[in-house]
């Protein structure tokens, strides 16, 4: 196979696993041993530079790696090694055929030719008789997402068919183009559903520089859905409430980028949320990422942490026992945690904390309480 086409399935690979950044997949090739730099990551997706085996492999494990660290794996099949060793070695025919017009029924002249990430997706609807919306979709490849996306979304809903490929697909479109499909979509029929699922993968998947402008224009849409998620924003990345648990590994850039674009209530209500409602080796590893100096977002998370009720500090305290976090100084946390849980909550921490079998940290809740302010 030449590179250009295997390049291809793996950006194809990047995208389907959340489009993790270079930075995410340098750091995630050096933890297999097999670093690699962003320059060359970048190089190895746009197929300027020859592709060797053992930087396909690392790539997509490194991309396994992220999408189950946000809680979306991979289909197994999809990060065979074997199965991506065969294509290093065969050529790829069907793939390098275009879609046409004239395929679906069209005439000649009114060739199109999509994106390979849209050209993946064509396949099934011309396999089930969708000729209309595979027409549709082709079409779209010079017309702006938000004009075509929502009608073969409604489509495949309508025939039962899975449309999470196409919803992927436009979670990487801009922040205004973003706002409109969602509008789009929940103004159809049966349509929360769907740009619930659609907002979800948003939240779940843009790049922390994003983040801010995604918010930002929400509030300025005049819509009921724009206004809606715009209020649940925050809930959905932290997975509080009924939004789904899966929290991203990239929060501290989100924090900054938050800060970076004068959203200090959000940023301030992010990490509250993260302390609160993250998983808890995310929450300490957020927390690391900010200097002991720097009397901010390290401090808020983790005063979130002692205010969030007996079974989260009980989480926490025995992920700092048992889990070896980069930055992360068990007893310096311990001892900014600690104090600031409530004293009414003491008493019943400590025994719950002996129960558990950390006993020690059980012992120093109760000497604090002893302790003359």
């Amino acid at each position: 196979m030449d590179d250009d086409s295997l390049a291809k399935q793996l950006s194809h690979l990047r995208f389907r696993a959340g489009n993790p950044s270079l930075r995410v997949l340098e750091k995630l090739t050096e933890r297999q041993g097999r670093r690699m730099s962003r320059a060359s990551i970048q190089d190895k997706f746009s197929g300027s530079s020859a592709l060797k085996l053992v930087h396909v492999l690392a790539l997509v494990q490194a991309c396994a790696d992220y999408a189950r660290s946000i809680g979306a794996p991979l289909r197994p099949e999809d990060v065979d090694e074997k199965t991506w060793q065969k294509r290093m070695a065969q050529p790829l025919v069907l793939r390098r055929v275009p879609i046409s017009v004239e395929n679906m029924g069209g005439n000649a002249s009114q060739q199109q030719t999509p994106t390979p990430e849209v050209a993946l997706l064509i396949t099934p609807l011309i396999n089930a008789g969708m000729e209309d919306i595979a027409r549709i979709a082709a079409e779209g490849a010079n017309r702006p997402i938000e004009k075509w996306l929502p009608t073969v979304v409604a489509a495949l809903g309508q025939a039962q068919m899975d449309f999470q490929g196409f919803l992927q697909l436009a979670a990487h479109a801009t922040a205004a183009q973003t706002v409109k499909i969602l509008d789009s979509i929940a103004t159809a029929e049966e349509g929360d559903a769907v740009s619930e699922m659609y907002f979800q993968m948003c939240v779940l998947t843009k790049q922390p520089a994003e983040i801010p402008k995604l918010l930002v224009a929400l509030r300025r849409h005049d819509g009921e859905a724009s206004f809606r998620y715009a209020q649940t924003f925050i809930d959905a990345i932290v997975g509080k409430g009924g939004w789904p648990g899966r929290t991203r590994p990239d929060l501290a850039d989100i924090l900054r980028a938050l800060r970076a674009a004068s959203l200090k209530d959000d940023a301030d209500s992010l990490a509250k949320g993260i302390g609160r409602y993250s998983r808890p080796k995310i929450t300490l590893a957020t927390a690391a990422a900010f200097p002991d100096s720097f009397l901010g977002d390290r401090e808020l998370i983790l005063f979130a942490v002692s205010q969030g009720g007996i079974d989260r500090l009980l989480q926490v305290i025995a992920c700092l026992e048992k889990e070896e976090i980069p930055g992360v100084n068990s007893p310096e946390v311990l001892e900014f945690i600690l104090p600031s849980v409530h004293e009414s909550e003491r008493a019943d921490l400590s025994r719950a904390l002996n129960d558990a079998g950390i006993r020690h940290v059980a012992k120093r809740l109760l000497d604090l309480s002893r302790e003359v302010p």
